[in-house]
């Protein structure tokens, strides 16, 4: 058998003269996503093997990159019952006095619903099943709907909060604790996003804020790529 050091394909500086600036993006987005994608898989496979019954929440859907990774999980693991919520301002990022990342800005990462609905059904898994509210958190969230949504829906399976904003993750998290179970999943995808890792700032403030006060203590679960941390709601 012939050595290839170092045993995994690197680009070299051949390949880097032949690629375009949306190469790149290309690339690197697939090592994002494939590493997000094998955390779906994991978590999925967790969620059936433990027997957590309850429905998929995602808080900042955009694209529905990491939503169609849910469907596609949960359809291979014939979760059938699975409800899957997607609460999006469909308007983009509300301003942020606490971050000013260029790419952060107000409007920035808007899909509207209706662009996010057309990917959905094109997508084809549990279309029937896809619920989206529609709103600002600090809007949407409200008490009433907490209670309404608790006494008429399934507990949280999983719940991925891709909100990139502490203002935005604060709501979430008050809500989430009146849905969220023993097994839980919850994922905070920018848990080291911005603020150059640090965890007392952003949505890593508003989890940690959270868990201060929830009923629930948190086992670190899986990290995903150097962005996200995942954890199992205990209690």
């Amino acid at each position: 058998m012939e050595r290839n050091e170092p045993y995994v394909k690197l680009l070299c500086e051949d390949d880097f003269r032949s690629l375009s600036k949306e190469d790149f993006i290309v690339i690197n987005q697939n090592n994002r996503q494939s590493n997000k994608h094998s955390f779906y898989r994991l978590a999925f496979d967790f969620i059936k093997d433990s027997g957590i019954v309850g429905d998929y929440l995602e808080f900042g859907v955009h694209k529905a990159r990491t939503f169609r990774m849910a469907l596609s999980e949960a359809r291979l693991q014939e979760l059938n019952q699975m409800n899957f919520w997607a609460f999006d301002s469909f308007e983009g990022l509300p301003k942020s006095d606490s971050h000013n990342h260029v790419k952060w800005g107000p409007g920035a990462l808007a899909t509207s619903e209706q662009e996010f609905m057309a990917i959905i059904h094109s997508f084809g898994i549990f279309t029937e099943r896809v619920k989206c509210v529609r709103g600002f958190y600090d809007e949407t969230l409200t008490e009433m709907f907490s209670i309404n949504f608790l006494n008429t829906n399934n507990k949280a399976s999983m719940v991925t909060v891709d909100c990139d904003l502490y203002e935005s993750a604060v709501p979430v998290f008050k809500f989430i604790e009146y849905i969220i179970q023993p097994g839980t999943v919850v994922y905070i995808d920018d848990y080291f996003v911005g603020h150059k890792g640090d965890i007392n700032r952003g949505v890593s403030k508003a989890f940690n804020e959270f868990k201060e006060y929830s009923r629930y203590e948190f086992t670190e679960f899986l990290s995903v790529g150097w962005w996200g941390k995942s954890f199992i709601a205990r209690g």
